[in-house]
């Protein structure tokens, strides 16, 4: 119960900073005493969780280096995609000046790519192993977040769809091994645990991801907290495309990173 409650504050106030930090001031009282119950209730939390005799979270799956890595690679990539998700849409509204319906069918592209590839990488994986196919697969992402940096006020659809295509393969490749890594990596007792572990680092890489690239875009383009459908001219608009190409290089570097955890994996398991 103890576990569960510190467990709780600390992502509740984790999150809460990086949800609000930009309205009230990254350093700002109330965002640094955020953060100073969240490193309060954390280290709570692991001391609660080492001690106990029936732990909610068995802090010994982190010992090995496989799990622990392809989790942090799980997180990151989650940050990365949920910047291409949080942002596309107002690009493709303010900027492009898209109907709802159509956007809906262009921020199609990446999913639908991942759907198609992630069983197929999943099956190789099987064969020849997950972590070459996770690096390889946020490689990928990495050059489509990158490619997505180029678009400009005068792009079409097509030029957002063949982008946000390659994106989601770079994804879908990555997420299939990605999770066969974890899951293969604790006992067979504790599969509910590490299944746990890997929901709580998609959903906290979203909430981190939203974060980033807004604080990124907003940063670069304040004028973009003001931004509404066909209300600023062109000098607005270019501002808002700038704030959008560094968040969007901003998850290339996620992604980049992303790669190179799953790369620490390979060569840490050789050691072993």
């Amino acid at each position: 119960m103890y576990g569960a409650l510190t467990a709780f504050v600390f992502l509740l106030s984790i999150l809460l900073y990086t949800n609000r930090g930009e309205d009230w001031g990254w350093l700002s009282p109330a965002s640094i005493s955020l953060l100073a119950v969240a490193l309060v209730f954390g280290i709570s939390f692991i001391w609660i969780e080492r001690t106990s005799a029936q732990p909610m979270l068995n802090l010994a799956l982190f010992n090995d280096r496989v799990f622990s890595f392809a989790n942090l690679s799980a997180l990151i990539s989650f940050m990365a995609l949920y910047a291409l998700v949080f942002l596309t849409p107002f690009y493709l509204m303010f900027v492009l000046h898209y109907s709802i319906l159509k956007v809906g069918l262009i921020m199609a592209a990446s999913p639908i790519a991942t759907l198609f590839v992630a069983p197929l990488s999943g099956t190789i994986s099987d064969r020849i192993g997950s972590r070459a196919l996770a690096f390889c697969g946020m490689c990928i992402a990495a050059v489509g977040l990158f490619l997505l940096s180029g678009l400009n006020a005068s792009a079409d659809s097509f030029d957002v769809i063949w982008r946000m295509a390659i994106t989601g393969t770079g994804m879908g490749m990555f997420q299939s091994p990605n999770n066969s890594a974890i899951m293969g990596s604790v006992p067979v007792t504790h599969l509910g645990i590490a299944s746990g572990i890997l929901a709580a680092m998609r959903n906290v890489g979203m909430v981190f991801g939203i974060a980033v690239a807004g604080a990124v875009l907003y940063n670069v383009a304040p004028i973009a907290v003001y931004m509404q459908p066909g209300a600023f001219g062109s000098a607005e608009i270019e501002q808002f495309v700038s704030g959008l190409r560094w968040a969007y290089i901003s998850g290339a570097a996620l992604t980049g990173t992303a790669a190179l955890t799953s790369l620490m994996a390979i060569r840490r398991q050789r050691q072993d």
